[in-house]
């Protein structure tokens, strides 16, 4: 009889699981190894941890199954995507491999949008950059730690360095390939643009190779150490979902699976490039030829679950190991109890930072709605349903690609379960069947060696030899869809809530560390997004010309609604017509000198300012008023640079600017609707924001300290400590 290999190297461990020529596995190990986290959002491990555990499963499941190694006609590997191992010249490596869940590279992601272009980006790679991503990491290396960047002679992504080690030959698999932000993916090459723009040297990176290719042969030495016969055949393998896919079978279009391994994905095929132009989900090259694949992917998925057994599932972890038990039974059992919705309690499963749909390093998990009634069960089920709520979440993306399953296959851990199967099924309002083999990943992997030993003829002919559905199904429930409906319609708007606050966190978490953090937010931050947006193609550069002509007083603020040296009809016009939609408008200026809050205002209309010098400007949400009061504690305070045009929204309050610590004054455009500003009107019968109406479409509330209020021009009120910059 002949027989297949597949390695599964994930980040908890790597299995290995040897299967006879109809796909029984005949035998199969693991090997645990540990996730280092340097820094909060950090993840490393080190890649002779995945060669050793790969080697040492080998050779047991040899062992073990007693098989002639000779039978053994192949293997291949699946491999945790986007890793980054780093070679030198003597092919030793330089550092730990930073993981595909690791969030430290947001400026590096920031800086190849820049560098290529966000929507060409996706137009050659088909996804965003991302902190997953390889690329990002290779500029954060080269940022950080330049003299281990210039000791490095190859980058190889982690199970390409595990068969490397095996066969001696360094080769970048297609599949996993397409995850690194540098290929071309409607030609399954390297992009000698992004390569360019993003100075990656290609000599660094190896040849990319098909997944069912042959990729190399056992060495002596790895022979030696793993009992496989020298010779035996290895192909290229592929990333653990594209792997994953093979081995649950989707390798047709209109078949798609979910898992729920570590992360979470929902993946199908198709035979053409199906790009989302928002990059919320990613497209990867299949692990099938000319296929391609549309996959989400959710960091903390099962991560979030093991979370919890660590954390809270301690003393009964041991117990039922000692048993023979898998306490993920114990955990889903006490779940099953607790009725769907968790009495109230939500779960945000961003532990690592987010993916899919929400590209968001700084996104962190989020208990939201936790009360003293809540115990140890209902968060288990509230940590598994908002796992799978993030499914739905990226599902929903797929159905506006035009990618609709009726029946998804369950694989990983959650697969395996009734109580999160059936969850999967109410949630995501679809059917949810699985297979027989709960191998998934090393399943595919053997199919693709079989493909490159010759005893499959294409891939799809091995998914049909060695791939069967199984009993086990779930059917949506109508009463629970309907439930979760409601659940999902508040999990959806959590997130957009959050980001501002999430934004702040991170520059928290950086000064609680010791780094440096900037004095000022900057208007191009995400903490800015609720107040206003920076407006790109105005000409900028004129309108600093022209501020230069007007009035700006040294020791005091200059104020004028309407300028006719700024309004020059071409400026004026385009102006007018892009930002205010065809509004008339005036263009006025605030200039002067200024380190104080005094007041806030609003305006019916959105407000923009365009900076003819570095300033600082005091902003709060409307929302923070509350019988026409104001408190400075809702302020928060924003840098712009110099030619720099911001959009404030009329929901956002603001006055003054201020000019910037090294400056002596500040000179803004502002431009707003036509007469705003001007005489006041006379309202015949007046509310009480009506009485805060001090100007034609102007809303003024000032502290006690500032010259407004001694003048009695408002009954509008700031209250707390009146702001002075430093």
């Amino acid at each position: 009889m002949k027989y297949l290999l597949g390695i599964d190297l994930g980040t908890s461990g790597t299995k290995t699981v040897l299967f006879d020529e109809n796909g029984k596995a005949v035998a199969s190990k693991t090997i645990e190894y540990p996730m280092y986290q340097p820094k909060n959002g950090w993840a490393e491990q080190d890649p002779d941890d995945w060669y050793n555990a790969a080697v040492n499963t080998v050779k047991q499941v040899v062992a073990e199954s007693k098989v002639n190694p000779v039978d053994i006609k192949a293997l291949s590997i699946a491999g945790q995507m986007h890793g980054l191992v780093m070679l030198d010249k003597e092919d030793k490596v330089l550092r730990k491999a930073i993981l595909w869940c690791d969030s430290r590279t947001g400026e590096e992601c920031d800086e190849i949008t820049k560098a290529v272009g966000k929507n060409r980006l996706i137009e050659i790679n088909a996804n965003p950059a991302l902190t997953g991503f390889t690329a990002p990491k290779i500029l954060w290396v080269r940022k950080h730690e330049k003299d281990i960047y210039d000791k490095c002679s190859c980058f190889l992504l982690p199970k390409d360095y595990v068969r490397f080690k095996l066969t001696g030959k360094k080769a970048i698999e297609i599949s996993d390939a397409s995850g690194t932000n540098l290929i071309d993916i409607k030609n399954r090459v390297w992009s000698d643009e992004i390569l360019k723009a993003l100075d990656i040297n290609s000599a660094l990176l190896p040849e990319i190779i098909e997944s069912s290719a042959v990729a190399g042969k056992i060495t002596k030495e790895a022979a030696a150490l793993t009992g496989l016969a020298e010779g035996t055949i290895v192909a290229g393998g592929a990333g653990d979902n594209a792997a994953a896919a093979i081995g649950t079978g989707v390798c047709r279009d209109g078949q798609a699976f979910v898992t729920l391994g570590t992360s979470g994905v929902v993946f199908a095929h198709t035979s053409k490039p199906s790009i989302d132009p928002l990059g919320r989900v990613h497209t990867f090259c299949a692990a099938v030829p000319n296929s391609w694949t549309a996959m989400s992917c959710t960091l903390a998925a099962g991560l979030s679950l093991r979370w919890m057994r660590d954390e809270f599932y301690y003393y009964e972890n041991k117990e039922e190991s000692s048993k023979g038990n898998d306490v993920y039974d114990l955990m889903t059992s006490e779940a099953a109890k607790i009725p769907s919705g968790s009495d109230g309690l939500i779960y945000l499963p961003y532990l690592m930072g987010e993916r899919s749909p929400v590209l968001d390093p700084e996104a962190r998990g989020v208990f939201f709605g936790l009360s003293a009634r809540h115990t140890k069960a209902h968060l288990t089920r509230a940590v598994l349903e908002g796992i799978t709520l993030s499914q739905r979440h990226n599902l929903e993306v797929l159905h506006e690609m035009g990618i609709c399953p009726s029946v998804l296959t369950a694989c990983g851990g959650g697969g395996r379960s009734n109580v999160w199967r059936q969850m999967l099924a109410d949630i995501l309002k679809c059917e949810v069947d699985t297979i027989k083999s709960k191998e998934g990943p090393a399943l595919g992997a053997a199919i693709l060696a079989g493909v490159a030993c010759g005893m499959f003829n294409s891939v799809e002919e091995g998914c049909s030899k060695f791939v069967s559905r199984g009993e086990d199904k779930a059917i949506p429930c109508d009463s629970e869809t309907k439930r979760y409906d409601a659940i999902f319609a508040l999990y959806g708007s959590l997130y957009p809530a959050l980001r501002p606050s999430f934004a702040k966190l991170a520059t928290l978490r950086k000064q609680l560390d010791g780094e440096p953090v900037p004095k000022y937010k900057s208007v191009f931050s995400v903490e800015f997004e609720r107040f206003g947006k920076v407006i790109s193609g105005v000409d900028t550069q004129k309108v600093c010309e022209l501020l230069e002509k007007v009035n700006c007083p040294s020791d005091a603020v200059a104020y004028v609604p309407s300028e006719s040296i700024l309004e020059i009809p071409e400026l004026k016009e385009d102006l007018q017509n892009r930002v205010f939609g065809g509004l008339e408008i005036e263009m006025g200026y605030c200039s002067g000198h200024n380190r104080v809050l005094n007041c806030l205002e609003y305006h019916r209309n959105s407000e923009l300012n365009i900076t003819g010098t570095d300033a600082i400007f005091m902003v709060a949400p409307i929302t923070a008023i509350k019988d026409g009061i104001v408190d400075t504690n809702s302020v928060e305070i924003f840098f712009a640079p110099k030619g720099t045009a911001v959009l404030f929204y009329e929901t956002s309050l603001h006055y003054a600017p201020c000019h910037a610590d090294d400056g002596d004054v500040f000179r803004v455009c502002v431009v707003l609707p036509k007469n705003t500003n001007t005489q006041r009107p006379v309202l015949p019968k007046e509310c009480a924001e009506s009485r805060m109406l001090t100007h034609n479409n102007k809303w003024l509330m000032a502290h006690s300290a500032s010259p407004e209020a001694k003048l009695g021009i408002t009954t509008g009120v700031v209250v707390g400590t009146n702001l002075k910059l430093d």
